[in-house]
């Protein structure tokens, strides 16, 4: 299969969102110091109105004015924001941690914390970002090939994800063995598939195309 998963070169970078004015500017500092981009928020709201990008972490605080970081973290998911979040607070509690762990936060810190935490999670926190948006875009491209076969070839595409040979999917489909043959060879080259191994693969990730439903019965 050509689509590999790969890290890409898109420009990353660690959004601070803590009402502790201080605390935020000795962070950017630190950030810049050792050559990592990063940008600080004095509130949830703020960084919502300012919609940045979707590339790198958020380092967030829980206890804020106005909207915690916990509601926040909702916010972004109900938006489909996937940056990785590492919540950084000095009330924490199990109650807290266990909430944001299981709302998807990536990582938790406790204040006050060391710089080398800090770097580790962050650096964590943007090889996951980067991997993930690679897989993103390689099931983004899958999707777009699927949508171009034909509903014939994509029901011989299921089939040969489950694994059947061509003499079975053509009495599946009721069709001969030699249709099955076109149909397949077809669709391997739109989904630009080398082998029944990528069809698999490709199938297992793909999330269900706008406007497609499973054509064989359960």
């Amino acid at each position: 299969m050509s689509d590999s998963i790969e890290s890409d070169d898109v420009s990353q970078r660690v959004y601070i969102i803590d009402d502790e004015r201080n605390l935020r500017e000795a962070l950017l500092n630190f950030f810049e110091s050792i050559h990592i981009d990063a940008v600080g928020f004095g509130s949830a709201e703020e960084f919502l109105q300012a919609e940045p990008g979707s590339a790198g972490c958020i380092l967030l605080d829980n206890h804020m004015p106005g909207m915690t970081g916990l509601e926040l973290q909702t916010e972004l998911r109900n938006r489909g924001n996937p940056m990785p979040i590492i919540f950084a607070t000095g009330n924490a509690s199990v109650a807290l941690s266990v909430s944001a762990l299981k709302a998807g936060a990536f990582d938790f810190l406790l204040k006050p914390f060391a710089a080398h935490a800090v770097v580790e999670a962050v650096e964590r926190a943007m090889e996951f970002d980067k991997r993930e948006r690679a897989k993103r875009r390689q099931t983004d491209s899958i999707r777009q090939r699927f949508c171009r076969l034909t509903p014939r070839e994509s029901e011989v595409w299921e089939y040969v994800s489950r694994g059947l040979m061509n003499k079975q999917i053509a009495f599946e489909m009721s069709i001969s063995e030699i249709m099955v043959k076109l149909h397949r060879g077809r669709m391997m080259k739109k989904m630009d598939a080398k082998s029944v191994v990528d069809i698999v693969r490709m199938f297992d990730r793909m999330e269900t195309c706008a406007g497609h439903r499973t054509v064989l019965h359960s």
